[in-house]
């Protein structure tokens, strides 16, 4: 498939312009001729050409259809993609017939692990119950269910002709099964700990096996023996995978490195450096020649594996992005993830850029200054005040590993507040002196914010309250009640006092901070994750859980429109300077932009 546009704006939702970043890294998959390669990720399979490393097309779900994971196997022209959103389903993607999804009939609630067989028919799951079932997986019929671990089974896999399961569980043993008859044939011990990978070689002799300690244990399935343990230090998330030959085999280790090494002795032919996060996904290509690595760094690299070489390297696949932040001008879009970058965005081209280095822990928080001059960035140890004429480091402002859980600059000022825990703190940017707290609230705060005026700071807190204070000393003014549960979000209006706060109980309530009254209420089907007002004020967005951006009329709470292809929980939302277009970002790790006018227009409506 050829695209004229630039896969910024490949498969968007409705009322979207562009797609910053590609979603984070799920599995990687060649195509059986080598010739294409598959990244699964949060928001779709993403097609590369692997001559070019260039991206040849996007496949998505159906946008009504919110999927949490895409996983999945490729075989020839199909694609079956496993949906993690329960209930269970698989979708097959032919690329001749569309997308057919097929939900799973039976206790699906139990899955705690699932793999399909390499031939698309079968669909094995482990159950926090300590059941394998078998589904057909064109159907999404039961087969079969049997009980053998005395635990919670922890990873699965198919031999390569689908002859053989292989199952591990939290009973820290592995069971061999007959896919065809769903009879155990036999159990491999030796683990201290559950193992979270398993995988066969080629022709089904040797099964590998991740454990949660970091061990990378190989058997022989014919005596059940053991016949090497290795180290990876890959704790939690290693995962191994087979040379087409079988004479090798590769693992994510625990510093960042991938290691090769031959599979019949234990000796190590290769190590690999190069990404800067943990390994998640490893694959070979079919020729042997190429190892391919996606790293929560974000990128994919492409491997030499005779000689260790990097070969190329594709960018974008960005993990969880947390918040998101317009600079003044409009002219960028900074977003913060948990790969422990900045990114940058610029918003003529869509191209991203880090002007800024990296960190050794990772970042949380963006905020711009509201003239534009200073950035504000949060790690576990530190708040970084960063100068955005020269990209330099400003100031360093230490947190006493408290971790921050909301910052703002007080406009016309040279205070920063910060959040942690049940405190708020006030920082002089400029000397990095602590100038007050704010105490009272009695459990975790989720958010501050100030308003333009610079007198009143508001904070929203799990204990269910907000609450009122001088964004300059620090000193309390008030409190909101209402709420039922915990609140997680609030904005001030441009230009005013008036408040909007959202939360755990579906509401969103809107306040008179000059008098403290309640001054309506607008629901949304979930819990409220983030709020934006516009910059004129009559615009409220609202975003959460189900991965639906509501936009309402700020002036009368009537609902706008419902804006539907975020796939993942909604946690940022911010409008552009301008008021023309609203970003939103999730833990798909993507940013979508939309155009207002154009989400407005479409239901009958004036744009703002």
């Amino acid at each position: 498939m050829q695209h004229a546009e630039p896969y910024t704006k490949w498969n968007l939702p409705h009322g979207a312009k562009v797609r910053l970043g590609k979603g984070r890294i799920n599995r990687l998959q060649y195509s059986p001729d080598g010739s294409q390669f598959a990244v699964f990720s949060r928001i779709g399979i993403w097609i590369y050409n692997t001559y070019t490393y260039k991206e040849v097309t996007l496949l998505t779900p159906n946008q009504s259809s919110r999927t949490t994971e895409l996983n999945g196997s490729w075989t020839g022209k199909r694609f079956h993609q496993i949906n993690w959103d329960p209930p269970f389903s698989v979708s097959l993607w032919d690329t001749q017939v569309g997308i057919r999804n097929i939900p799973l009939k039976g206790p699906t609630e139990e899955i705690r692990s699932i793999e399909l067989s390499p031939d698309g028919k079968t669909l094995a799951s482990g159950g926090w119950d300590s059941a394998l079932r078998l589904w057909d997986s064109q159907t999404g019929s039961l087969i079969s269910s049997v009980i053998g671990h005395s635990s919670t089974i922890s990873s699965i896999a198919f031999s390569a002709d689908c002859r053989l399961l292989a199952t591990g569980g939290y009973d820290n043993t592995i069971k061999i099964w007959d896919v065809n008859k769903c009879q155990h044939i036999s159990t491999l011990n030796g683990t201290e700990e559950a193992i979270n990978h398993l995988v066969f070689s080629p022709n089904g002799t040797i099964l590998a096996g991740n454990s949660e300690d970091g061990m990378l244990y190989l058997w022989d399935i014919a005596t059940s023996k053991k016949i090497t343990t290795l180290i990876t230090e890959s704790k939690d998330c290693g995962k191994s995978v087979f040379f087409p030959d079988g004479t090798r085999i590769a693992s994510n280790c625990g510093d960042h490195s991938v290691k090769i090494w031959n599979a019949d002795t234990g000796n190590e032919h290769l190590t690999l450096f190069g990404h800067k996060d943990l390994v998640d996904e490893i694959e070979f290509s079919p020729d042997s020649k190429t190892l391919a690595s996606g790293s929560d760094d974000g990128t994919i690299r492409f491997w030499d594996t005779f000689s260790g070489t990097e070969k190329a390297i594709i960018t974008g696949h960005t993990r969880r992005t947390v918040f998101l932040d317009y600079s003044p001008d409009g002219t960028q879009i900074a977003s913060s993830s948990s790969d422990n970058t900045i990114h940058f965005w610029d918003l003529n081209t869509y191209t991203e850029s880090t002007p800024f280095a990296s960190l050794d822990d990772e970042i949380d928080l963006i905020e711009f200054s509201s003239d534009g001059t200073m950035f504000a960035s949060t790690s576990l140890e530190m708040v970084c005040i960063w100068d955005l004429n020269s990209y330099t480091l400003h100031k360093v402002i230490p947190t006493d590993n408290k971790a921050i859980t909301s910052l703002k600059f007080v406009p016309e000022s040279t205070i920063l507040a910060g959040s942690a825990d049940k405190t708020i703190c006030y920082w002089d940017i400029d000397t990095g002196e602590q100038l007050a707290s704010s105490t009272g609230h009695s459990s975790y705060i989720h958010a501050i914010d100030v308003a333009d005026d610079s007198i009143i700071l508001a904070s929203a807190s799990s204990d269910g309250t907000i609450r009122l204070w001088n964004a300059r000393t620090g000193h309390p003014l008030n409190i909101l009640k209402g709420h039922t549960g915990e609140v997680y979000t609030l904005a001030f209006f441009p230009n005013s006092r008036t408040l909007v706060s959202g939360g755990y109980d579906e509401s969103i309530r809107v306040w008179d901070t000059n008098t403290c009254e309640h001054i309506s209420t607008m629901n949304r089907p979930s819990s409220v994750r983030a709020l934006a007002a516009s910059p004129d004020g009559y615009t409220l967005a609202s975003g959460g859980d189900d991965g639906k951006i509501q936009l309402w009329n700020s002036q009368n709470g009537k609902l706008l429109t419902v804006l539907d292809g975020n796939g993942a929980d909604v946690e940022a939302l911010t409008f552009s300077p301008d008021g023309t277009t609203l970003a939103s970002s999730g833990n798909d790790g993507t940013i979508l932009l939309w155009d207002l006018q154009l989400c407005l227009n479409s239901v009958g409506l004036c744009a703002l």
